[in-house]
C-alpha cells in the first residue's frame, strides 16, 4: 500500500483546492496580510497572458489576479515558457511578499509544473529550487509550497545536484509542521487534523527522496542517518505527551498488567513528587490520535525503507527509540499459548514496533541488538543522563526481552505438542500416521525470526541480573521522579517470570526446570521479592502486606504480579526455593502466608539433612527477628512444629541433632538478648529442645564416662560441665524473665475452653496504602507501639479474622473441658521465662521419670535441676515463671517406698483443689442463676442464705477476651467489665469510675481450675526408679532436697507479695501435704514444725497474706487465711513431729478461726473434729472456750449442720467432757435447742433445702441425747427445766408439741434417774423366777392387767413364783421390765408343805452372771456410759473380787458376742427412786386424772405387743463395707473378695464388735441370715441406736452365685458404705451398680505402693485417708469435708460416727426423693410413740369430759377405783 493511499485511509476527508473559477480565499490560511488583499471589481475577465502582465514587475501584484492565473493555469494549454513565469513567481514567491500572495504564487508555480511535460536541467532546477531556499514551514504557505516543490523535482525523482539542501530544506520543513501540530495554539478540530496531515505529506516525500537509488547514492551515511536522528527526536517530543483519554486498569486474569503510561494513574506512589509528567492532566488535544502514533508510524516506515542500507553502528541510536516507543505503547499481553489462532484486525503500534524489533534482533547484527539490549536493561550508569527516560528506555527493552523469551517459550511449547501429538499418532504397526498440523503451528515451531545463538538460560540470567541492578539501583541525586517507572520494569520483568513459569506448569507431568533453569528462576524471583522490602506504608511505616491469597487486591500491577509468583505451588523446583524467598520478605507477608511455609518447607525436606542446605535453611529462618515479631502467632507455631519433627527424627543421629541444637542454642541465645520481645513469646519448641538435648548429651556423657559414688558426685559435675552451657542458659531465662507489675491485678479468668470471638472490622493497609520507600536496614517504627492497638495473642489465637493488615491476622479457634487437668489442643503462650522453665521441667522429668534415672550421671543432674527449679520459685522475676514451677513441683508425689513420681490423672481425685479454688473465683464453672460473686462479708451483710453451697465462692463471669484453654496475652486483654451487676445485691450500685491515669491496670489471672499445664508430663503417676524423696536405709545420690522445697513453700508463705503464687500454694498445698512419705526424714520434719509455726502465729496474728500489694476485687486477707486453716488440718496428721505447746497453738489457731467467715469456720470446725481424735488433750484444754464461740456463732442457720456434727463426735468421747462444767453442758443443749427452734417453727420456709432442716432436726436432737448421757447422773435433774424450756420454745405456736418433741420428753425421762439399757435382759434370775418348773414353754404369768398410763402402756403380771410380780413398761423410748418381791408373803405359810427355797439363793446370785471378758475404752480405760468397749479386751469381770487374764482372742474373729449381746455389755448402772415412780406414772399427762388411767381389755393387747416390740427401742442402721484389693475396679471382683489386707482387718476389729448372727435376740441383724449370709457379722451400739456393718469379705462367696447377688442384695440396698481401697486407683463413685447410691466413706492409704496392700509394717499404716463420696444434689454435711488424714488407732472411731451420721441423712435424703419432696423422717421412737397414740385413738373409748366435783359425793366417780384398777 502506498503512502498516499494509507493517508487516505488514514484520513479520507480532502482539504479544500483551489480552482481557475473561483478565488474565494482559503479557509484554512490566516488574514493577516501585510496589503490590502481587496479584490478590485472587475468589469470584464481578463486573458491568461494579461494575468501574466498583470503579475509581473513592475506592476503590483494583485491577489485576485494571481488566484485567477492559478485557475486559468490548470486549463491553459499549451502552456506558456517556464521563463514567461519567472518574474511572476520571482514577485509572488518573494520571502517579502505576504503570504497570501505566496500561497498564490506557489499554486501557480505546482499547477504549472504538474503539466509541465518539458525536461529541465540541473541548473534549471537549481534556479527555481532557490526559490525554496531559506524558508520556513509556514501553515499558510506550506501546503501549496511543498506541492509546488513535489511538482518541480517529479515527486522526488529528479533532485539531481539538489539532494543535500533538499534533504535539509525537508528537514526544516518537518521540523517546522510538527512544531505547529504540537503548538496546540488552536481549538480547532480541523486545523488540528490538517496539522496533522501536512507532517505526514512532508514525512511522505522526504520518503521518496531518499528512497530513489539515485538520489540516495548522492547522499553521505550521515545525510542519511540524519533524517533517522530527525524522526527520532520527534517522536522523542511525541512520547513525552500524556495519554489522550486514561485507559481503565483491565483485570488481570488472563493478561498482563497494564504497564504503559496509558493505564491510570494507581494510589501506590513513592512519594508525591514522584509523580511523572504523565500524571499531569494532558493539555487539550482535539484529534484522537496521539502525536506519538503519527511519529512512530513515521518512523518505522522510514526505518524499514533504509534498515538494509544503515551500518551496525546506528543500532545504538535506532534500539533506544524502538525500545522507548515500545514502552509507551505497550499493552497487557496474553497467556503464552500456541493453539491461539491468527487474529485478523490491524495489527497494533505495539506489535509493528515489536516486528520492527524482531527483524533487527534476528537479522545479521542480533548479537550487536542483544548487547544493546543488554546494556539498557540496566539502569543508566552516565551521570548527566536524564533518569526519566532512560529508565522509559529500560522498561521497553525489557517489555522486549520479555517478548523475546515469550517467543522462545512459544517455539519450546509448539514443538513439546507437535512431540506429543507425533508419540501417539503411530499406528500399530510402527509407522507414522498422519498428522494434520496448522500452519501457524509448525510456524511457530520453527520460526524464522527465531534468535539464534541465545537460550533461555542466557535471556534468564540476563533478567536475573538486570532486575538485580535495578533493585540497588538509586540515583546519585536521589531523584525519586523515576520510582513510577522503576514499579513497572519490575512488573515486566515479573510478568515475564510468569509467562516463564506458564511454560513450565504447561509442561508434562515429571519433567522438572533443570538445575540452571532452576537457579535462574529462583535467584530472579528472589531479587524481584526484594524490591518490596523497603516498601514502606506512609501512614504508619509498616510493611506493606502482599495478598498471597487475593493477589488481584495488592495495589500496583507489580504487587499483584509479584503476589501471584509468590503464591505459586511450592513444588515448583527453584533454587532458591519459593518458601525461602517468602521467608525472606516476610515483613510484607500475613502471618497467615508465612505460617504455611514451614510446613511445605518440611514436606519437600529442605529443613532436614536429604537436602545439603537444610542446616543453612534452618540458620536463615531461625536469624530473621520477623518471623519471631509478636504479632506472628502462627508462624512461630508452625516453625516449632517443623523444628520439633526435624529434632525428633534427628535424635539417633547424633553429627546432625547436635548441628541443629546448637543453630537453636544460639536462637534461643538472640531471644534471651530481646527481653522486649518477651510479652508474647511462645516458641516453647526451641527452649524444649535445649532440655532434650541436654539429656541426650546427659547421656551420651554417661556412656563414656566410669559409674559414681556419693562421695565422687563433684567428678559427676566436672564431667556434666559441657552441659552448663545450655542448663545456664535456660535457668538465666527462667530468672530474668519480664517482671510483671506488682500493683496491678485483674479479674478475669483465662478460660481452657476456648471462646469465640467474632472478626474484628479492619480497613486493610494492604487495600489502600499510601507507601514510602525507606532505604534503611532497621525497622522505623517500634514494633510494640504499633501493635499497642492489636488485640491480645490469646483472641487471636482463639479467632481467626479474615484481615490481610499487619496488625491483625487470621487464626484458628479451639477447645475444651476436662476433669482436673485440661489438655491443651496447641501450644500454650508463654512467657520466656515460663518456657525455660517448662524445658528445665523436661530435663528434669526425662532424667527422673524414664530408664534415665538407672543412670548415676542422670540421677546426679536431675538432683542439680530439681535444685533450680526449687530456686526459681523464690529468685524467679516472673510470676508465670514461678507458678510453672509451682504447677510441677506440687503435682510431685511418694509412694510407700519413697519414690518419686508425677501426679496427674488422679492429681484431685477427692475434688479437694476444685473446692479450695472455687472459694476464690478460680474455677471454670459459672455461678449458679447467673448470680454475681459476692464477696464473704457481702454475703453475710445481704442475708440471702437460699442459695446451694453458700460457702462456695462462685467464680467470676469471664472477661471478653477470654479463651479453652488456651489465655489471654498478660496486659493486653479487653478489660473485664466493670460494671455494678458485679456487686453485691444488697448494696447500692455505685456509677462505674472514671478512667484515669491513676487507675491500675488490669492483670489477667494466671490459674483456674481445672489447669492447662504449661509442660506434657511424662510417665505419669509412675514411681521413678532412681529419684527418691528420702532413704531411711543409706545415703543415697538419688535423694531430693525435699526440705528446700519445703523452705521455698514456707518463704512464699512468709514474703510472697503476689497472690496468683501465693493462692496456688495454699490451694495446692493440702493435698501435698497429705502425701506424708514426701516429707520424711529429720530434715523435713524440722521444716514442717517451722511450717506450722508460721502458719498458727501468721493466722493468730494476721501477718498471712500481709504482703500482698493489691487483692483481687471481693476478696480479702481472711480469704487467704480461709485457705490456710485447709493447710493446718492437714498438719495434724504430723502431730508426731510437733512438741505438745506447737499442738495446743493449733488448737488455739482453730478455736480463733471460729470468728473468721463461714467457710473458714466450716474447716476450723472439721479440723477441731479431727484434734478430737488426734490432739484430744489438746482440744480438751481448749473445749470450753470452743463450745462458747460455738455459742456465739450459731446465729447463721447455716452453720448448724457443721457445728451440730462437731458437737456429736465430741459428745460421743467421754475424755473430752469429762470435766466440764454445768454452764458447759448448757451451752451445748443451748446451740443444739436454738437449731431446733430454727428449724421446727411451724409454717417456716427453710432456709437450707427440706432434706438438710430434716437432717438438722435430728442431729440436734441426737446431740441433746449424746450430752445429756455425757452428765453425770446426778446432775442431770438440773439441766431439765432449761432444756425443757427451750424444747417448748421449739414447739411455740403450735397447738401442742410435735411427736419428736414428745418423744424427746420422754426418752429425758427416762435417762435423767438412770442410766438403764431401753431394753431389758434375760438374766439368770429370771429365769428362776419365771420358769419354776424349768418348762420348755412356761406360763410365768397367773394375771395380768395393761394400763394405758399418758404414752406409756404398763403391764403388771402375777408370777406363778409365790410373791412374784413382773411390771412391764412400755414407752416411746424403751422397753423396761421390772422383777419385784412381795415381801409381805412368809416364806412358809400356814399348811405351806412347799416353802419357798431359792428366792434367797435366786437373789444372791441376780448379780452375777456367766464370766464375760469386759473391753474398755481405748481411750480413756475407763468404762463409759455411752461409749462402747471397743477391741482390746482387758479385764474379766468375775462375781468375786477378784479377777482373771483370759487369753488374747484370735486375731481374725476376736471375741465373739451372741445371743443376746447388748445385755453383755458391762456398765456402771445407777437407779435413782424417781426412776420407778417415772416409769409406772402417766407423764407426760398430768397425775390424778381417772381419765389417763385406763384399764385396757385383754383381747386388744396381743396385736398391740406385737407391734410395738417389732419396732426397736433404738435408731437402727446398716452399712456396707466392702474392701478392694489392689488393681480392683470392678463390682465383681470387689464383691468376691474373701479377705483383706491386715491393717483392713484391725479395722473392722475397732469399729464394732464381731457378733454371732445365729441365736441373736436383741442385736439388729440388718437382714442378714447366718444360713445365707454366713454365722458372724460386725455391730456396734449405744444407748441411742445400733449399727450392723454388713461386711462383704465376712459374706461366703458362693460358686452358683457368679453375679454375687446375695451380696450385693444387702450392699447395694444399704444408703451407706465403707470402702477400704487399696487399689491405688481413685474410687468411682458408682462403681457398684444400685439405685440406691448415696454416700461412701473411702478409706485408702495416705501414698500409694504396690506393696501397701498387704504388708504389716506398722509403719505403713500409721495414717489414712478419709473420703466422702455424696450423691449428686446432696449437700456437705459430715466434719470430713474435701478429705482427712488420720490415725490407724483413731480410724474406725472416725468412721463409725461417720457412718452414723452418714445413714441418718441418707435415710433423710431417699425419704424425701433426693431432696424434691417435703417428707418427714420417722424415727423409730416416734413410730413407737405414733402406735401407742393410734390405739388410744382408735381402741380406746372416748375420755368422758371432766366434771366439776361439787361436794364430798361428787367425788364418787374417782374414789371408785375399781372402775380404773
Amino acid at each position: 500500500m502506498s503512502r498516499q493511499l494509507q493517508d487516505a485511509d488514514i484520513n479520507p476527508r480532502f482539504r479544500q483546492r483551489s480552482n481557475t473559477t473561483a478565488f474565494a480565499p482559503f479557509a484554512w490560511r490566516r488574514k493577516a496580510d501585510t496589503v490590502s488583499t481587496t479584490v478590485q471589481p472587475q468589469s470584464q475577465s481578463l486573458t491568461f497572458d494579461a494575468l501574466v502582465e498583470a503579475l509581473t514587475p513592475p506592476s503590483v501584484p494583485s491577489l485576485a489576479h494571481a488566484r485567477t492565473l492559478a485557475t486559468l493555469m490548470a486549463s491553459q494549454s499549451p502552456l506558456p515558457r517556464p521563463a514567461v513565469l519567472n518574474p511572476v513567481w520571482a514577485a509572488l514567491c518573494a520571502h517579502e511578499s505576504p503570504s497570501s500572495l505566496q500561497a498564490a504564487g506557489y499554486e501557480i508555480m505546482a499547477t504549472f509544473w504538474e503539466k509541465f511535460d518539458g525536461h529541465l536541467g540541473t541548473a534549471d532546477i537549481l534556479q527555481y529550487f532557490s526559490l525554496f531556499l531559506h524558508t520556513v514551514w509556514s501553515p499558510d504557505v506550506g501546503e501549496p509550497r511543498l506541492r509546488a516543490l513535489r511538482a518541480l523535482t517529479r515527486g522526488g525523482t529528479e533532485v539531481i545536484g539538489i539532494e543535500i539542501p533538499l534533504l535539509s530544506l525537508l528537514r526544516t520543513w518537518i521540523e517546522g509542521a510538527f512544531d505547529a501540530y504540537m503548538s496546540g495554539d488552536t481549538a480547532d478540530m480541523t486545523d488540528r487534523v490538517e496539522r496533522e496531515r501536512h507532517v505526514e505529506l512532508l514525512a511522505t516525500f522526504l520518503s521518496s527522496v531518499v528512497e530513489q537509488p539515485e538520489s540516495a547514492a548522492r547522499m553521505s551515511e550521515g545525510d542519511l542517518a540524519s533524517v533517522l536522528q530527525l524522526y527520532a527526536g520527534l517522536l522523542g517530543r511525541a512520547l513525552t505527551v500524556p495519554p489522550i483519554s486514561p485507559v481503565a486498569d483491565p483485570s488481570p486474569s488472563h493478561t498482563d498488567q497494564p504497564v504503559s503510561g496509558k493505564a491510570s494513574i494507581s494510589t501506590h506512589r513513592r512519594h508525591p513528587s514522584s509523580i511523572s509528567i504523565r500524571s499531569i492532566s494532558s493539555p487539550n488535544l482535539p484529534s484522537q490520535k496521539h502525536p506519538a502514533e503519527l511519529m512512530v508510524v513515521i518512523y518505522l516506515d522510514h526505518l524499514g525503507s533504509q534498515l538494509k542500507a544503515l551500518a551496525p553502528k546506528f543500532l545504538t541510536l535506532i534500539l533506544p527509540v524502538l525500545f522507548r516507543a515500545q514502552a509507551f505503547f505497550s499493552s497487557p499481553l496474553p497467556r503464552v499459548s500456541i493453539l491461539a489462532g491468527r487474529t485478523h484486525t490491524p495489527a497494533s503500534l505495539e506489535d509493528k514496533i515489536q516486528r520492527s524489533l524482531n527483524m533487527l534482533f534476528s537479522g545479521p547484527y542480533g548479537s550487536s541488538c542483544m548487547a544493546i539490549l543488554k546494556r539498557h536493561l540496566l539502569p543508566p550508569t552516565d551521570a548527566g543522563k536524564d533518569y526519566r527516560i532512560a529508565s522509559v528506555i529500560a522498561l521497553g527493552a525489557h517489555r522486549t526481552l520479555r517478548n523475546i523469551i515469550r517467543q522462545g517459550l512459544c517455539t519450546k511449547m509448539a514443538r513439546a505438542y507437535i512431540c506429543r501429538l507425533t508419540s501417539v499418532s503411530y499406528t500399530a504397526s510402527g509407522a507414522p500416521g498422519q498428522m494434520d498440523l496448522e500452519k501457524d503451528l509448525m510456524e511457530r515451531a520453527w520460526s524464522k525470526d527465531d534468535i539464534s545463538g541465545w537460550d533461555h538460560t542466557r535471556l534468564g540470567r540476563l533478567l536475573c541480573k538486570s532486575v538485580e541492578t535495578w533493585v540497588r539501583f538509586t540515583p546519585s541525586d536521589n531523584v525519586e521522579s523515576y520510582d513510577m517507572e522503576k514499579d513497572k520494569i519490575m512488573d515486566e520483568a515479573a510478568c515475564t517470570m510468569r509467562d516463564i513459569f506458564q511454560e513450565f506448569d504447561e509442561r508434562e507431568d515429571g519433567v522438572d526446570m533443570d538445575d540452571e533453569e532452576a537457579s535462574v528462576a529462583g535467584a530472579t524471583l528472589r531479587q524481584l521479592a526484594s524490591f518490596v522490602r523497603p516498601i514502606k506504608c506512609v501512614a504508619d511505616g509498616a510493611a506493606l502486606i502482599l495478598p498471597l491469597s487475593q493477589h488481584t487486591e495488592a495495589p500496583t500491577p507489580f504487587l499483584r504480579t509479584l503476589s501471584s509468583l509468590l503464591a505459586r505451588d511450592h513444588s515448583t523446583y527453584m533454587i532458591p526455593s519459593l518458601s525461602t524467598t517468602l521467608f525472606y520478605i516476610a515483613d510484607h507477608l500475613t502471618d497467615a502466608d508465612t505460617a504455611k511455609l514451614p510446613n511445605m518447607m518440611f514436606e519437600q525436606h529442605d529443613l532436614s539433612p536429604a537436602s545439603p542446605d537444610w542446616l543453612k535453611n534452618w540458620e536463615d529462618i531461625l536469624s530473621n527477628p520477623t518471623l519471631f515479631s509478636p504479632t506472628r502467632v502462627l508462624t512461630r507455631m508452625e516453625i516449632m512444629k517443623a523444628l520439633r519433627s526435624v529434632y525428633d527424627s534427628l535424635k539417633d543421629m547424633h553429627s546432625y541433632r547436635r548441628s541443629l541444637a546448637d543453630l537453636v542454642f544460639k536462637f534461643c541465645q538472640w531471644q534471651g538478648e530481646n527481653p522486649q520481645e518477651d510479652v508474647t513469646f511462645d516458641c516453647s519448641v526451641a527452649w524444649r529442645i535445649l532440655g532434650d538435648e541436654v539429656v541426650l548429651r546427659a547421656v551420651e556423657v554417661h556412656s563414656t564416662s566410669p559409674p559414681i559414688t556419693p562421695s565422687a558426685e563433684p567428678e559427676a559435675s566436672t564431667l556434666l560441665a559441657p552441659l552448663r552451657e545450655f542448663i545456664d542458659l535456660l535457668t538465666t531465662a527462667a530468672v530474668e524473665g519480664v517482671q510483671e507489675e506488682e500493683d496491678v491485678f485483674g479479674c478475669v479468668n483465662p478460660s481452657d475452653t476456648p471462646l469465640s470471638f467474632s472478626p474484628v472490622s479492619s480497613t486493610s493497609t494492604a487495600a489502600t496504602p499510601v507507601l514510602s520507600r525507606k532505604q534503611s536496614e532497621h525497622r522505623s517504627v517500634n514494633t510494640r507501639d504499633r501493635d499497642a492497638t492489636m488485640p491480645s495473642v490469646m483472641s487471636i489465637l482463639s479467632s481467626l479474622a479474615g484481615s490481610r493488615s499487619q496488625s491483625q491476622h487470621s487464626q484458628e479457634q479451639e477447645s475444651s473441658r476436662t476433669p482436673m487437668v485440661a489438655s491443651p489442643v496447641s501450644e500454650p503462650v508463654l512467657p520466656r521465662a515460663a518456657v525455660a522453665v517448662v524445658s528445665l521441667v523436661s530435663i528434669f522429668s526425662q532424667l527422673a521419670f524414664t530408664p534415665h534415672a538407672l543412670l548415676q550421671h542422670s540421677v546426679v543432674l536431675a538432683g542439680q535441676i530439681f535444685d533450680s527449679l526449687i530456686q526459681l520459685i523464690s529468685e524467679a522475676k516472673s510470676s508465670r515463671a514461678r507458678l510453672t514451677v509451682l504447677q510441677f513441683t506440687m503435682r510431685l508425689r511418694a509412694d510407700r517406698d519413697h519414690r518419686l513420681y508425677f501426679v496427674d490423672a488422679h492429681h484431685d481425685a477427692d475434688g479437694n483443689i476444685m473446692t479450695l479454688a472455687s472459694l476464690i473465683g478460680r474455677t471454670s464453672e459459672p455461678p449458679l442463676g447467673g448470680l454475681p460473686q459476692q464477696s464473704e462479708d457481702e454475703k453475710n451483710n445481704s442475708g440471702d442464705l437460699n442459695i446451694d453451697e453458700p460457702y462456695v465462692r462462685k467464680p467470676r463471669p469471664r472477661g471478653t477476651q477470654e479463651r479453652d484453654g488456651r489465655r489471654a496475652s498478660r496486659g493486653r486483654g479487653i478489660r473485664p467489665n466493670q460494671s455494678a451487676g458485679s456487686r453485691s445485691r444488697s448494696r447500692a450500685p455505685l456509677a462505674a469510675p472514671s478512667p484515669s491515669a491513676n487507675q491500675p491496670k488490669l492483670r489477667e489471672t494466671l490459674w483456674q481450675v481445672p489447669e492447662s499445664l504449661p509442660f506434657t508430663s511424662i510417665d505419669p503417676d509412675n514411681p521413678s526408679e532412681g529419684i527418691l524423696s528420702y532413704d531411711p536405709v543409706s545415703e543415697s545420690i538419688g535423694v531430693l532436697r525435699i526440705d528446700s522445697y519445703l523452705y521455698a513453700l514456707l518463704n512464699v508463705l512468709e514474703k510472697e507479695k503476689n497472690w496468683e503464687i501465693l493462692s496456688y500454694v495454699l490451694c495446692h498445698l493440702p493435698a501435698q501435704l497429705a502425701n506424708k512419705h514426701l516429707f520424711c526424714g529429720p530434715k523435713c520434719r524440722e521444716v514442717i514444725a517451722k511450717l506450722l509455726t508460721f502458719l498458727c502465729s501468721g493466722l493468730a496474728s494476721g501477718e498471712l497474706a500481709s504482703s500482698i500489694g493489691r487483692w483481687p476485687s471481693g476478696l480479702k486477707p481472711r480469704d487467704a487465711h480461709g485457705l490456710a486453716f485447709h493447710t493446718l488440718t492437714v498438719l495434724i496428721s504430723y502431730r508426731q513431729y510437733f512438741d505438745l505447746p506447737l499442738r495446743h497453738a493449733i488448737v488455739d489457731v482453730l478455736r480463733e478461726g471460729l470468728n473468721s467467715q463461714p467457710t473458714a469456720i466450716i474447716c476450723c470446725l472439721q479440723a477441731l473434729t479431727l484434734c478430737a481424735f488426734e490432739l484430744l488433750s489438746s482440744l480438751k484444754r481448749s473445749l470450753p472456750s470452743i463450745l462458747e464461740k460455738l455459742s456465739q456463732i450459731m446465729s447463721n442457720p447455716d452453720m448448724a449442720v457443721h457445728i451440730l456434727s462437731f458437737l456429736s463426735i465430741v459428745g460421743s468421747i467421754r475424755d473430752l467432757h469429762a470435766n466440764l462444767r454445768e454452764e458447759d453442758f448448757k451451752m451445748v443443749f443451748g446451740v443444739a435447742l436454738q437449731y431446733l427452734q430454727h428449724h421446727n417453727r411451724p409454717g417456716a420456709m427453710p432456709t437450707i433445702s427440706w432434706a438438710m432442716s430434716q437432717y438438722v432436726r435430728m442431729i440436734s436432737f441426737y446431740v441433746v441425747y449424746v450430752w445429756f448421757l455425757a452428765v453425770k447422773l446426778p446432775h442431770r435433774p438440773r439441766h431439765i427445766p432449761y432444756i425443757t424450756r427451750q424444747l417448748l420454745l421449739a414447739n411455740e405456736g403450735r397447738d401442742d408439741i410435735d411427736e419428736s418433741t414428745e418423744v424427746c420428753f420422754d426418752w429425758l425421762a427416762r435417762y435423767t434417774y438412770a442410766s438403764a439399757d431401753p431394753r431389758p435382759a434375760h438374766s439368770t434370775l429370771s429365769e428362776i423366777v419365771m420358769n419354776p418348773d424349768n418348762l420348755t414353754s412356761p406360763h410365768a404369768a397367773i394375771s395380768e392387767k395393761t394400763w394405758l398410763l399418758g404414752n406409756s402402756v404398763i403391764t403388771i403380771r402375777s408370777l406363778a413364783r409365790l410373791g412374784w410380780i413382773e411390771v412391764l413398761s412400755r414407752r416411746p423410748s424403751g422397753f423396761t421390765r421390772f422383777l419385784c418381791k412381795l415381801e409381805n408373803i412368809p416364806l412358809v405359810g400356814p399348811g405351806d408343805v412347799e416353802p419357798d427355797m431359792v428366792s434367797v439363793a435366786a437373789g444372791m446370785m441376780m448379780e452375777r452372771d456367766i464370766s464375760r471378758p469386759e473391753p474398755s475404752d481405748q481411750s480413756t480405760g475407763q468404762p463409759s456410759e455411752t461409749e462402747p468397749p471397743s477391741d482390746t479386751i482387758n479385764t474379766v469381770i468375775v462375781g468375786d473380787e477378784g479377777g482373771t487374764t483370759l487369753p488374747a482372742p484370735d486375731p481374725i474373729t476376736g471375741y465373739v458376742w451372741s445371743n443376746t449381746a447388748p445385755s453383755q455389755r458391762r456398765k456402771h448402772v445407777a437407779v435413782d427412786p424417781a426412776f420407778f415412780a417415772l416409769q409406772l406414772s402417766p407423764y407426760p399427762d398430768r397425775v390424778n386424772q381417772p381419765a389417763n388411767q385406763r384399764m385396757v381389755d385383754p383381747p386388744l393387747l396381743p396385736p398391740l405387743f406385737r407391734s410395738l416390740d417389732q419396732i426397736p427401742v433404738i435408731d437402727t442402721h446398716k452399712v456396707g463395707i466392702m474392701y478392694v484389693a489392689p488393681g480392683q475396679a470392678h463390682e465383681l471382683d470387689i464383691l468376691r473378695n474373701s479377705h483383706g489386707s491386715p491393717a483392713y482387718t484391725r479395722f473392722l476389729e475397732g469399729i464394732g464388735r464381731l457378733i454371732n448372727l445365729r441365736g441373736q435376740v436383741d442385736v439388729y441383724a440388718g437382714g442378714l441370715s447366718p444360713d445365707e449370709d454366713g454365722e458372724y457379722a460386725y455391730a456396734w451400739w449405744d444407748d441411742i441406736g445400733q449399727v450392723l456393718y454388713h461386711t462383704a469379705t465376712m459374706m461366703p462367696s458362693k460358686p452358683d452365685d457368679e453375679y454375687c447377688i446375695d451380696k450385693k442384695r444387702h450392699i447395694g440396698n444399704d444408703y451407706v458404705r465403707i470402702v477400704w481401697n487399696d487399689s491405688g486407683l481413685p474410687y468411682r463413685f458408682d462403681t457398684l451398680a444400685t439405685q440406691f447410691q448415696f454416700v461412701n466413706i473411702v478409706v485408702e492409704p495416705h501414698s500409694l505402693g504396690a506393696i501397701a496392700a498387704f504388708s504389716n509394717n506398722v509403719h505403713e499404716n500409721e495414717y489414712f485417708k478419709v473420703t466422702i463420696q455424696r450423691a449428686p444434689g446432696m449437700r456437705d454435711f459430715t466434719p470430713v469435708g474435701g478429705f482427712k488424714l488420720i490415725s490407724a488407732e483413731q480410724l474406725p472411731l472416725l468412721v463409725r460416727q461417720l457412718s452414723l451420721l452418714a445413714d441418718w441423712f441418707a435415710s433423710v435424703f431417699e425419704r424425701t426423693e433426693r431432696d424434691t419432696k417435703e417428707v418427714e423422717m420417722i424415727t423409730n421412737w416416734r413410730a413407737r410413740l405414733q402406735k401407742i397414740m393410734a390405739f388410744k385413738r382408735d381402741k380406746m373409748p372416748p375420755l368422758e369430759p371432766e366434771v366439776e366435783i361439787e361436794g364430798v359425793i361428787g367425788q364418787e366417780a374417782y374414789r371408785n377405783f375399781t372402775a380404773t384398777y
